[in-house]
């Protein structure tokens, strides 16, 4: 989407790729060149990725096959995720505008806390677990849209795309005509939560606009930026984006009880490259930033591979694969908009989770 305002240049000499403020940006033929070419080397990354991964043969794992954790376990630790998330939640509803920032440093947690349950009510399906996870998405979406976050699409994101992958064998046309539809209001929802917070008018001509350019637009202005300065590669950090980006991974305290500063702040990874007024850059951005055009391809062809490998055939009540498959889904929105930080934090959830179901069922072996 950020790479839409290309295709103006079709018909029109002026190509705008960020209208709202004063980020108009009248971009010559070599410019766009260089926008186009890193779109075309990121989609062909991609493709390349994708049809490679035909070639390797689905593998279904059969129902009866023995597995290390038992329901108990995750149905066990699915009760400390329930209470994490009530209380969070509860906490944000009573006092939308206190402690804000402290909350925000947790927002991921909460999201793949709820993830969890969904998790739960998709692998072990019951009134109760469906009545249960719906009512969290919901609360958290009331509890979110209060402060003007509009974090909570990725929230809905990954339930949908999980329940459609849980009962991939009931989707028809009609479903995804529906699901469609739905992801638009949705996306729609977030820009009138986004414009309220920015105390813009609700107006016809401003909903357009921010729907057409919002920060899925603005993402792409440090890429711009770095297409026009540093082009010949004195850019190139050579993978030390990626190496800050592990190094980030553990908690805050972590580095603050050894005098430590932290590569990269995951309330805001943007920082790494920022340009005053905006937030994140794009995923691309950050491929080029490191490997320069070779890096926009490698990203795509990379991700793609893992996407796919996501979303392998398993069995329908698998709880690990849903889990993971979702957590991804609710990462992929600030995937892109920052780089793989993201990702890697809900990966490093999924490693904690494990390690609580282990603790879980050792709890119940003990017993």
């Amino acid at each position: 989407m950020p790479f839409l305002g290309l295709v103006s240049c079709l018909w029109g000499n002026t190509i705008t790729l960020w209208p709202i403020g004063d980020y108009d940006f009248y971009l010559d033929d070599l410019l766009v060149f260089r926008l186009s070419l890193v779109w075309l080397l990121g989609v062909a990354g991609g493709l390349v990725g994708y049809l490679l991964s035909l070639l390797v043969p689905s593998r279904s794992l059969s129902p009866q096959q023995e597995t290390f954790f038992f329901a108990m376990d995750f149905k066990l630790a699915g009760l400390i995720f329930l209470a994490l998330s009530v209380f969070f939640i509860s906490f944000r509803l009573v006092n939308a505008d206190a402690m804000l920032e402290m909350f925000a440093g947790i927002e991921s947690v909460v999201v793949f806390s709820i993830i969890a349950i969904i998790a739960l009510a998709f692998s072990y399906p019951s009134r109760l677990m469906f009545f249960l996870s719906a009512t969290l998405v919901f609360s958290y979406c009331i509890a979110n849209a209060m402060t003007g976050d509009r974090d909570f699409v990725v929230l809905v994101v990954a339930a949908i795309v999980g329940l459609m992958f849980r009962y991939n064998q009931f989707i028809k046309f009609k479903t995804l005509l529906f699901v469609a539809v739905f992801m638009a209001l949705l996306l729609v929802s977030g820009v009138v939560v986004s414009m309220s917070r920015m105390d813009v008018d609700l107006t016809s001509d401003n909903i357009t606009q921010y729907f057409l350019f919002n920060s899925w637009n603005a993402i792409i202005l440090p890429l711009v930026q770095q297409l026009t300065n540093f082009w010949d590669g004195e850019h190139l950090r050579y993978g030390q984006t990626y190496l800050d980006m592990f190094l980030s991974l553990a908690p805050s305290p972590f580095y603050s009880s050894f005098g430590m500063e932290k590569p990269i702040m995951v309330d805001n990874p943007a920082l790494w490259y920022y340009i005053t007024g905006l937030g994140g850059i794009h995923v691309a951005g950050v491929a080029f930033e490191n490997f320069g055009l070779f890096g926009v391809f490698l990203n795509g062809f990379i991700s793609v591979c893992f996407l796919r490998l996501i979303d392998s055939r398993c069995r329908e009540d698998d709880f690990l694969r849903i889990f993971l498959y979702m957590l991804c889904a609710a990462s992929v929105m600030h995937w892109v908009w920052y780089g793989e930080i993201y990702l890697l934090n809900s990966l490093v959830f999924y490693v904690m989770a494990l390690g609580l179901f282990f603790t879980m069922k050792l709890v119940r072996v003990l017993k």
